[in-house]
């Protein structure tokens, strides 16, 4: 009868791993991640890699977190920008899991450039030490875990990925599968201590990974307690109690993404899903930016990949993964490893991460393979899993899986060769990789001061007392998400809240500042400074600078100037302006509950244009529309005509965005009790209350006017300014009494 081999007094051989062993390990991966991204440390202070856009928003964010900390967390969530929407922060990827880290390096040097770029060198080592560490444990071999290592160090990917910081962070996946591994083999509670904060720790880096890399926990924990039938009443005991533990240290988290993505709707699109998943092609795609095979494994292969889905593992990592999965049936594996179950466990985690990386519409090339399956089934399980856009960063669980296996595969042959070819194969199956893995970006020079003028801006708006700003131009087509990530970065300086904002997701206000020209229309100043009052804006700054022309300067500081009803001051540096706006008294009140909203049936209508249309304004689909089929002119009307005297309360006028700037542009409302004597109950512009509603919602907007008390027979609204484009549209009218 063969005798089961015990891995336990091996594993607790590795618990006890000297402090110097781990200290060497973390230097060596140090010193290949500065080598391979020499580009990276030559302009570490002063230059992110890639771009200005998601690369500044994640050093934006390090430096928020490291700010918050000293304030102990006060006011976390509600970074200064998507004013006037509360927990800003919780559009995008918080990164407390490595702020905890940088967030001394912050404080000690205030340079966020090279806080981020440390960061950036930083996942290279902490990949490549965590996947040491586990696989270490999971072969008994040294080499075996200097190339689990380098694989997932090094990985292709991350050439693809170099400005997306978080989806570089996953090396705390194999070092929570440690510590679970760890726990299983030695019963060791500490190690589910270090499991969970690990896992944790990965969740706080990336949010995408809190839900994959629980798929793979799910999976070997599953495995695990199969195997052990004695100890699994005890185990699952722990297991419990640990997951409750994680609970309580993700939900205060949890509960603010929850909150947000209930009261703005941040859900993704299956169009989106769609676009952003992997073809089972993908793995087959890499980033032209690699050294090795770039332009080659295009040739090679044939087409490019999409975004987000150029997800080539190395055929490196190819090679020794498909060892790792046959070597432990086909050969003599030795003793520590428990081989054949650790490469079955891995091939399902590969097998269940491709899959999710494929999305809801699994294909391989333009062959759809079925029109739903496991992503979907998550989707309508999972909370909170319909706000993952990309499903292709799945292929990490892949990866991850991959260099276990490789590991293995790496065990199996220097178990049967001499020491001194073992090490020239680890030396050249290592060096396969980092070469596999060698990529160059170019590093974008970032000045936080920028030039003179904006200098002084920032400097003079530190001064100014606290209040809501916007940045103009908003949107700029040529350089639009550096300079919106410039003005959001020089928040870190002058600490005002801004209306602009840069992140995966955005608001209904910069949505519809983004999709018209209301801020381009200098005619029309009037209309959007009210506006911009309205919702409490306090500062206006103009950038001159970021305009394509001086002419278009010139008309906007024009328009703006001309408003002196609407100005408490102003300032000027160079080509850049200051407007101090003054405070706005309108609010947007809704009708009281105790109102009650009035029946189409209780009145009649006239309108003076396209009276046969009236009806589609009350016809309980947002969709249709009564219209006045010509550019407003300021004398269009429509009149409701009560059975009996009304005390009319509150008025509501709905637009569908694709109508939004139908408006009216001023807006009359009267009341007669015996026709011939109008009262007027209420005049403003339209805009103002426009804003006031698009901070609630994008797709429709709600004009809400409150009215004193009356006693209408008929009521008028009259719309009295002209516009020349625009007509005037009412999708529905709401009407209710006291």
């Amino acid at each position: 009868m063969k005798q089961r081999v015990s891995i336990a007094p091996h594993l607790t051989r590795i618990a006890a791993m000297p402090v110097g062993e781990l200290a060497i390990v973390v230097g060596i991966f140090a010193v290949l991640a500065t080598a391979s991204m020499h580009w990276v440390v030559r302009n570490i202070t002063a230059a992110l890699p890639s771009d200005l856009g998601d690369p500044l928003l994640n050093t934006w964010i390090l430096a928020w977190d490291a700010d918050r900390f000293r304030h102990g967390l006060d006011g976390f969530w509600d970074a200064p920008m998507f004013f006037p929407y509360p927990s800003a922060l919780a559009y995008s990827e918080h990164l407390l899991g490595v702020a905890i880290f940088t967030a001394p390096l912050q404080w000690l040097t205030d340079n966020p450039i090279f806080v981020y770029n440390v960061a950036y060198l930083g996942s290279f080592v902490l990949a490549g030490t965590g996947m040491y560490l586990l696989t270490k444990s999971i072969t008994g071999s040294r080499l075996a875990g200097v190339v689990g290592g380098m694989a997932f160090a090094f990985l292709p990917y991350r050439a693809d990925q170099a400005p997306h910081l978080q989806v570089l962070l996953y090396g705390w996946m194999p070092i929570s599968l440690w510590g679970l591994h760890r726990y299983f083999e030695s019963g060791q509670r500490k190690m589910l201590v270090v499991f969970a904060f690990a896992f944790v720790l990965q969740g706080f880096s990336n949010g995408y990974f809190f839900y994959f890399f629980s798929a793979v926990v799910v999976i070997v924990a599953s495995v695990e307690l199969i195997y052990r039938v004695r100890q699994r009443p005890m185990m699952l005991v722990d297991l419990t109690c640990t997951a409750l533990l994680m609970g309580a240290m993700v939900a205060p988290i949890a509960i603010a993404y929850i909150d947000v993505r209930a009261d703005m709707s941040l859900v993704r699109s299956r169009s989106e899903m769609v676009m952003f998943s992997a073809n089972a092609t993908s793995y087959l795609h890499a980033s032209q930016d690699l050294a090795v095979w770039g332009e080659n494994l295009e040739t090679l292969v044939g087409g490019r990949g999409g975004p987000e889905t150029k997800l080539f593992p190395g055929f490196g990592l190819f090679v020794m993964a498909a060892l790792g999965l046959i070597g432990p049936f086909t050969l003599r594996a030795q003793p520590p490893v428990n081989s054949k179950r650790i490469a079955i466990t891995y091939s399902a985690v590969a097998i269940v991460g491709f899959l999710l990386s494929l999305g809801p519409e699994p294909a391989i090339g333009d062959l759809r393979l079925w029109t739903t399956g496991p992503y979907d089934w998550l989707l309508s399980l999972v909370p909170g899993f319909d706000g993952l856009r990309v499903p292709a960063r799945a292929a990490i669980v892949v990866f991850l899986a991959f260099s276990v296996l490789a590991s293995i595969g790496t065990r199996c042959i220097v178990d049967r060769i001499s020491r001194r070819a073992a090490l020239i194969i680890t030396l050249v199956i290592t060096t396969v990789s980092a070469a596999e893995g060698y990529h160059t970006r170019r590093m974008v020079p970032f000045h936080p001061n920028g030039p003179e003028a904006e200098r002084a801006t920032t400097e003079w708006l530190r001064q100014l007392p606290q209040g809501p700003t916007i940045i103009l131009p908003f949107y700029d087509r040529r350089d639009r998400v550096p300079n919106i990530m410039r003005s959001v970065y020089a928040t870190l300086q002058h600490g005002h809240p801004l209306v602009n904002g840069f992140s995966g997701f955005s608001t209904p206000l910069v949505r519809y500042f983004e999709d018209t020209a209301k801020l381009r229309d200098y005619q029309q100043y009037n209309d959007v400074l009210h506006g911009l009052r309205a919702i409490g804006v306090r500062y206006v700054v103009v950038h001159g600078h970021r305009f394509r022309n001086t002419q278009e300067v010139s008309m906007l500081v024009a328009a703006i100037q001309n408003e002196v009803e609407q100005l408490a001051n102003s300032w000027f540096f160079g080509t850049n302006w200051i407007f101090e706006l003054q405070p706005s008294d309108e609010t947007h009140e809704l009708p009281p509950t105790a109102h009650k909203q009035i029946d189409r049936s209780e009145f009649q209508v006239s309108a003076s244009h396209d009276q046969r249309r009236l009806e589609r304004a009350f016809d309980g689909d947002y969709r249709t529309r009564w219209t006045s089929d010509s550019p407003q002119a300021g004398h269009e009307w429509m009149e409701l005509r009560f059975d009996q005297p009304t005390d009319v309360s509150h008025v509501r006028l709905w637009l569908r965005r694709a109508d939004f700037n139908d408006y009216p542009r001023q807006l009359l409302i009267e009341t007669t009790e015996d026709g011939e004597h109008w009262e007027e109950l209420y005049q403003g512009r339209g805009f103002p209350r426009l804003l006031l509603s698009l901070v609630e919602r994008l797709d429709y907007a709600h004009l809400d006017v409150p009215l004193p008390i009356n006693k209408s027979q008929t009521l008028r609204l009259r719309q009295t300014r002209s516009d020349p484009v625009f007509y005037w549209s009412i999708h529905e009218l709401h009407l209710w009494e006291r």
